[in-house]
């Protein structure tokens, strides 16, 4: 169960030592105990509660008489086993008159002083979180990309499916992703349009530089799953390739042990053979398996010498 408090303390955020202090509350895994608390003494419905930890809910921004609701998507934290399938989620912020409440099932490092940086009021704050979920889309973004390189290396002379199926993966990562940009945009033009939140000059600026970031990560979503899904065919057709290719060279070898076989079959029946090659009655010609054993290696070759002339 997921519970912080924090404070804005000369522009920057201080843990707080309980609620009472605190400017900002952090809470994820809810209990149902705690989902009532938010229910009754905050007036916050279960379906918005809900909203805030559903992966499929669409971002976007309630008013309400005491609180204004935010729910805004970001990337799921990626883990070896999610085997290269990237997922979004979702979380919530409720703006209170002199707090902030974030409902989040991931841990988002409001510490880190690089990206939480000049906060000086709690609209800045929600502006920081925002900009911050961007930012988690463009580094998946280029973690996306490096590994699109490396599956395109292998494939280049790979003949299993199993790196086509993870590029398959990956594209269905960045429908989600361009989906979730997507809402996310609309959310942001929304808060640019509206007044209720009376942000100041320097909020607005911030936020006109978060609408940008948006449609620059959404653009680049756009282009990377553009790519994956034109080359996607083409992939499939070089591991079809790299079949025939083996299935082409295992020809060659079966028919260059074939033609030895039939030569040593040929005189290995128990027939009256040319070139004077049955000798004796008992102990056959001395030459005959010297003999035998040159036809193979000369048919070989000369198979070999057809096929590369051919070739």
């Amino acid at each position: 169960m997921l519970k912080k408090y924090y404070r804005i303390e000369s522009g920057r955020l201080a843990s707080a030592p309980n609620e009472d202090a605190a400017d900002i509350v952090m809470m994820g895994s809810l209990s149902q105990e705690q989902r009532s608390v938010l229910v009754k003494e905050y007036e916050i419905t279960e379906h918005t509660i809900a909203s805030a930890f559903d992966s499929d809910e669409l971002s976007r921004i309630e008013y309400d008489d005491d609180f204004t609701t935010i729910v805004f998507k970001k990337p799921k934290n990626y883990s070896a086993s999610d085997n290269f399938q990237f997922r979004v989620e979702s979380f919530g912020i409720f703006i209170f008159k002199d707090w902030v409440l974030l409902l989040t099932d991931s841990d988002i490092p409001v510490m880190d002083e690089k990206r939480f940086s000049k906060i000086d009021s709690l609209n800045t704050f929600v502006l920081r979180v925002l900009s911050y979920a961007i930012f988690h889309f463009n580094e998946h973004l280029k973690i996306i990309n490096r590994i699109n390189d490396e599956l395109e290396q292998k494939l280049r002379t790979a003949m299993e499916n199993k790196y086509l199926l993870s590029m398959f993966s990956l594209n269905k990562g960045l429908i989600y992703y361009v989906s979730a940009l997507n809402s996310n945009d609309t959310l942001l033009k929304k808060l640019q349009i509206g007044r209720s939140l009376n942000w100041s000059e320097s909020e607005r600026e911030l936020l006109d530089d978060i609408v940008i970031e948006n449609r620059q990560s959404l653009q680049q979503a756009e282009i990377y799953a553009n790519i994956l899904t034109s080359m996607m065919d083409a992939r499939a057709s070089v591991i079809s390739n790299n079949v025939n290719t083996l299935m082409k060279n295992l020809t060659i070898v079966t028919i260059s042990i074939s033609l030895p076989t039939f030569f040593a079959s040929l005189f290995g029946m128990n027939v009256k053979l040319p070139f004077g090659m049955n000798g004796d009655a008992t102990v056959g010609s001395p030459m005959a398996f010297w003999l035998i054993i040159a036809v193979c290696i000369l048919s070989v070759l000369a198979f070999l010498a057809f096929w590369m002339r051919r070739k």
